[in-house]
Formats: structure tokens, C-alpha cells, sequence
């Protein structure tokens, strides 16, 4: 299948994304993703990745740049972003699911919190997810209404979290992503 024309605003973002990337990584980013671990993150996350995700793994880096503990790599023992896919779509102990089908998890903040991509939506929303304590249900919330804008604001510096306001919460404020009981299959 022949390739889509990209839009140039996107060849723009990813031109700045390398440069603010190396900057960032201080000349020590990992080697960018190959063809082969392209297909085999198809094989095992069941769905192709958005255009803008695969062109960040595969002309940038295979992770390890970004906020946070930066962009996890496609594959890495559990740890990246596909391989332990299959792992977090399955049910807990309760039988109930746990991790929608179609969002990966792209980047670790740290104390068991993800962002995460929705790869089904066209946009391609980014969800930030925060596991529950003590008996309280695990938290998602939209991070960004696109990949792109999300990308953006790694660059501009956006502060990712209002003063005062709890860790999981955006710039935007808490919103919780609403498609979340569907997408686990638990609506009534």
C-alpha cells in the first residue's frame, strides 16, 4: 500500500521534535525503531500505530526521550510500550479488565502512572492513567485531545500540572476520559 502524503505541519513538529530531542538527550538518544520492530508492534498490539507515533519511534528514537522517564521503547522486557500490552488488556484477580483494548502506553511519569495514546481515535487522544490505592477504582483522565498537541507542549514547556491541583491532573484541569466503561466493556 502506498504511503499518504503527510501533512507539512507534521514534517514541521517532527523536524523541531528531533532537535529538542537531541537537546534534550544530550546527544545520547537510543537508534530509532527498524521496519521489523514496527511490524512486530503491529503483531502484538493488534492494531497499526498512528501515523505520528510510528514516525516518532521509527525517524527520532525507539523512546527514552521526553518528559517524565521519557518515551518507553517499543519493546523492552515487560517494560515497553507493546510488549507488556498484552499483559495489561487481560483481566486482574477480580476478573474485572483493567487497561482499554486499543490505548498504549507511550510514556512513564513514574509511580505507576502512564500517558497513554488511544490508537482507535482519529485524533489520536492522549490519556493519562493513574492506578488506584487503598481500594479506589484506577483514575483516567485526558492528558491532550491529540498526539500533535501533546507533542507541542513538550517543546513549549506547558506545565503539565495546575498549581494545587492533584498529580493527575492536566493543564486543563481533571477530565475524565467518559469512553472508559465502554471501552472495558463494564457499561451498563
Amino acid at each position: 500500500m502506498p504511503e499518504l502524503p503527510r501533512p507539512a505541519d507534521e514534517d514541521d513538529l517532527l523536524r523541531r521534535l528531533v532537535a529538542w530531542a537531541e537537546h534534550t538527550a544530550h546527544g545520547r538518544l537510543a537508534l530509532a525503531a527498524t521496519d521489523r520492530a514496527m511490524e512486530r508492534a503491529v503483531e502484538t498490539f493488534g492494531l497499526p500505530l498512528p501515523a505520528l507515533l510510528r514516525r516518532l519511534y521509527g525517524e527520532i528514537a525507539d523512546g527514552g526521550f521526553g518528559p517524565g522517564h521519557g518515551l518507553l521503547p517499543l519493546f523492552n522486557v515487560g517494560f515497553g510500550a507493546v510488549d507488556g500490552y498484552p499483559a495489561r488488556i487481560s483481566s486482574r484477580s477480580g476478573g474485572r479488565p483493567w487497561w482499554p483494548r486499543g490505548v498504549l502506553p507511550v510514556l512513564h511519569w513514574g509511580s505507576g502512572q502512564y500517558a497513554a495514546v488511544d490508537c482507535t481515535s482519529p485524533q489520536v487522544l492522549v490519556l493519562h492513567y493513574s492506578p488506584g490505592s487503598a481500594g479506589a477504582d484506577d483514575t483516567w483522565l485526558v492528558e491532550s485531545e491529540s498526539l500533535a498537541e501533546w507533542l507541542e507542549s513538550w517543546m513549549d514547556g506547558t506545565p503539565w500540572q495546575r498549581s494545587g491541583a492533584p498529580s493527575s491532573c492536566t493543564v486543563a484541569g481533571p477530565i475524565l476520559w467518559e469512553a472508559l466503561a465502554a471501552r472495558l466493556g463494564t457499561a451498563d
